[in-house]
Formats: C-alpha cells, sequence, structure tokens
C-alpha cells in the first residue's frame, strides 16, 4: 500500500543525510590535535573523531551494517567495509547492496578516496574505474578537514547530495542506552499530499511521512575513545525510528599496516587507468583491425575555420557499445570554438558494405552530389544532402549489432522521391579511402542522422575537404 512513497521518503532520506556547503576546514595536520575533554563545537568533534581513528603504525578498520526501517519491518539496506590510512589522508571503502534494497543501484562499489577526490570501481560493469575530483565530491558532510575523514564520518556511505537549509550542532546523546557525542544535521522536509513525491491519486502515503516537517542525520561517537558508534536517520514524526529511518552501526579496531597490501590505497588496484594511459590503450589496441588515420592531437585547418582540438578516443569494440554499422574501430572527435568534427575507422571495405546494404549513398541518396579528390595517400568523397530526413517513414530503420557477431541487415525504408530543392545542399560528410582503411569524416551510423547542426561552421563542402587532406597515419607514441 505505500510502496511508492516509502521508496520515495528512504532514496529522501539517504540523499538528506546530507547539507551542502556547511563546513569549512583546513587540512588535518599529520599528527591530530588533542581533543577536548567533551567537543561542544563542529570543528571541536572533527578533531576528536580524527584521533579516534588514529594510531601510529596502524590502519583504523570498520565494518559497517546499514539497516532500514519502513513500515515498522526492518531489513538490510547495504554493508561497508573501510579502511582509513590517516597519515596519508586515504581511505578505501567496499559498498555491498543488501537483500532488502531495492534501489537502482550497484551491487558491490569499491571507492579510493584521496586528497584530490574519489576513485569508484562499479563491480555491476566492465567499465574501468572513474574519478570524482574533491571539489565535485559530494558525501554527508561535504566539507571537512579531509575526505577520508567525511567518509569515516558518512558511515562509508556512497556519496550524496546535499539538502538547503541544513543546520549543524554537536550535543550529547546516547546510542541504544550508550552515552555518546553526536553530530547532528537537521534539515528541513516538506511532503504534504498532493506533492511531487505523493501526488494526489497514488498510493496513499503512511501519515508520519506527511506530518514530517524536519529530518535528522545523527553520528555518534564515544565520549572517551571518539571512534564512531552509529549513525542515525529519522524524520521529525517518528525520532525513535518506529516505522521510518535508517542506523549504521559500525564494529571498528586497528589492523597492522602489514595485514594490508601495500597498493591497497592506490587507484591502480581497483583498475583506476588514468586517461592519458586509457586513450594510449584505445589508440595501440593490437586488437584493431585497422591502423589509425587521424588529424594528430590537434589540427588547423585553415580557410577562417577554427583549430581543432580536445582529442577524445572512444572504441566500439566487443568490450563496449558497438553501433549497427559494422566493425567500427575507433571514433575520433575533436572539438572547437563553433562546431565539432568526428573520423570514424573502418577496415578497408566495412564502410561501403555498409553503404551498399543501406541503399547506395546512404543517407544521401535522395538529392545528394559527390565529389571525389585525390591526393598521395587517398582518395577522398566529399557527400552533400540536405538537412531534412531522406525517407518517408523512421520505423524499422534502426539496426542494433550483437557484440562478437556480424550485423543484421536493416530494414531499408521507402526512399523519399519527391523534387529535390533549389537550395544549396546543407549536410555534408566524406569518405576518406586508404589502401587499408577508411575514416568517415562527420557521417551517420544510423537512419536519421543528417542533422548536421552539432557539427557546425565545419558542416560545408569546403571544411570536409580541408579536413580530408589532413588527415593521415598516426605514428606509434603518439
Amino acid at each position: 500500500m505505500y510502496g511508492v512513497a516509502m521508496g520515495g521518503l528512504r532514496t529522501a532520506l539517504f540523499a538528506l543525510l546530507l547539507p551542502a556547503g556547511l563546513l569549512l576546514f583546513a587540512c588535518a595536520d599529520a599528527d591530530p590535535k588533542p581533543p577536548p575533554a567533551t567537543p561542544q563545537t563542529v570543528e571541536q568533534f572533527f578533531v576528536a573523531l580524527a584521533s579516534g581513528i588514529h594510531s601510529d603504525g596502524e590502519i583504523y578498520h570498520a565494518r559497517v551494517e546499514t539497516r532500514w526501517r519502513e513500515a515498522g519491518a526492518e531489513s538490510l539496506w547495504a554493508t561497508t567495509e573501510g579502511w582509513v590510512a590517516f597519515d596519508a589522508e586515504g581511505a578505501r571503502t567496499t559498498w555491498t547492496k543488501g537483500p532488502g534494497n531495492q534501489a537502482d543501484l550497484a551491487a558491490r562499489t569499491i571507492q579510493i578516496v584521496t586528497p584530490d577526490g574519489v576513485y569508484s570501481q562499479n563491480h555491476d560493469s566492465d567499465d574501468l574505474a572513474t574519478f570524482r575530483p574533491a571539489s565535485e565530491v559530494e558525501k554527508c558532510l561535504p566539507r571537512g578537514p579531509s575526505l577520508a575523514l567525511l567518509s569515516v564520518a558518512c558511515a562509508f556511505l556512497p556519496e550524496t547530495g546535499g539538502i538547503p537549509g541544513s543546520r549543524v550542532a554537536v550535543e550529547t546523546s546516547s546510542f541504544e542506552g550508550r552515552a555518546t557525542v553526536s553530530l547532528v544535521v537537521r534539515y528541513p522536509v516538506s511532503s504534504p499530499l498532493g506533492s511531487e513525491e505523493y501526488p494526489r491519486g497514488g498510493p496513499t502515503p503512511h501519515p508520519i511521512l506527511t506530518s514530517a516537517t524536519e529530518g535528522e542525520f545523527r553520528l555518534h561517537i564515544d565520549p572517551k575513545t571518539y571512534r564512531p558508534i552509529a549513525v542515525t536517520t529519522s524524520v521529525n514524526s517518528d525520532p525513535d525510528r518506529r516505522v521510518f529511518g535508517s542506523v549504521s552501526r559500525f564494529e571498528s579496531e586497528f589492523v597492522p599496516t602489514s595485514s594490508i597490501a601495500s597498493d591497497w590505497f592506490e587507484p591502480r588496484s581497483i583498475g583506476y587507468v588514468p586517461p592519458q594511459e586509457a586513450e594510449m590503450r584505445l589508440l595501440e589496441d593490437p586488437a584493431l583491425e585497422a591502423p589509425v588515420y587521424w588529424l594528430g592531437r590537434s589540427f588547423d585547418p585553415g580557410g577562417g575555420l577554427p583549430r581543432l582540438a580536445d582529442l577524445q578516443v572512444n572504441s566500439y569494440g566487443p568490450q563496449s557499445f558497438r553501433s549497427d554499422a559494422p566493425n567500427i574501430q575507433l571514433g575520433l572527435a575533436y572539438r572547437a570554438t563553433g562546431g565539432f568534427v568526428r573520423l570514424d575507422l573502418f577496415p578497408l571495405g566495412d564502410w561501403e558494405a555498409f553503404v551498399g546494404q543501406l541503399g547506395g549513398n546512404f543517407p544521401w541518396t535522395w538529392c545528394s552530389d559527390a565529389r571525389e579528390i585525390s591526393t598521395a595517400d587517398a582518395r577522398i568523397t566529399i557527400r552533400g544532402a540536405y538537412e531534412s530526413f531522406p525517407f518517408d517513414r523512421m520505423q524499422g530503420a534502426i539496426s542494433v549489432s550483437t557484440p562478437g557477431q556480424p550485423p543484421p541487415a536493416p530494414t531499408v525504408p521507402p526512399l523519399k522521391t519527391e523534387p529535390c530543392p533549389d537550395t544549396p545542399r546543407d549536410r555534408f560528410m566524406a569518405e576518406v579511402r586508404f589502401k587499408d582503411a577508411t575514416v568517415v569524416v562527420n557521417g551517420t551510423l544510423s537512419y536519421g542522422g543528417q542533422d548536421g547542426t552539432a557539427f557546425g561552421v565545419f558542416d560545408t563542402a569546403e571544411a570536409m575537404e580541408a579536413i580530408g587532406r589532413g588527415i593521415h597515419l598516426r605514428s606509434p607514441g603518439q
């Protein structure tokens, strides 16, 4: 009865842990300051927490179990294991989705936290680990002495967003009968009937949800050891979490540095590859079936056109997205003020076979023309057409290949037959054929792809000629 409403609040509570931009601290010292007997300010609280997870020559290790209560029934939301190297301001976390967690989240995520940012690996995919700079990382307290310390303060929960209007305080409190000192974050909640979260006509929300006006995030630490004990979330209409809310319980210890791998806090240990290295892997992949032809890392086409730079390399191999064009090897994109250029690399003959399957000069059969230019190394075909869609219907026109299998023959819809416009052609592409590969410039890989708006100032016959003449064989290591 309450599934939609409860799910909405559950998402909100885990996102609402998190006030944006409330705390501003200097970076932590290598040796933590001695904490006051009882922290009374937010800054003192973080000093105390830092001392609680610091031990010379040892690593702080914690296992955190997060349980969610919904309509009085409790379920395991997630388990998280975290390690913190205090002196290096580094942390590593492994987040595992619980059986009671129905949110659309990865089942297992590993993160490496450094002063510069967070490296993440989603074990649900084959993608490389990703990096987010510190300025883009949002945790339950997005500003603090270090990201590593914030990871502990936030119970090693995954990144979430902040909520405007939050207030932070330090209070003496208790958790399950145990005296604690708490960092408390309170934030406004407004979920009346008829709101986006609980639309009229939808499932009737629980009265506790619609009567809540304030949510609370509370981090409990031991007043003597300053180690974290628990994190709780609740709403003021149900402060004891009898119906809704969450609790994350810590089990903490210190372990010898020798008990973990030497690269435990290194991004490479979770498969992170720096962008330049990842790009080089694509450009020099031995599995490529054609040599790489390109414009270099930047290119000046002349003729008043802006300089192309900001090279981006995309792979369309079996381990990544594969378009309906057969056997495309790489996509190289260059950006410039006023437009961009895309080069698609094919083994010799594959693009031509694709065009033949799709009806001749696809998709420029209707009212198109072509002009050929020969250079010392290549034959360039410049094709011009009109922006309007050349087919009567788009339905049935798209086909998608299965990796490792030949692409299916697409259904070719009827071509348009009406008279050609008496205006100049306004959509252009080029096919540059070398002895061992074909490079398609600003081409389309599916029906309906004639919209050249994004190509901007490069969507002209003159630009296609300049680009075609500038394409050359890449040398290893470039």
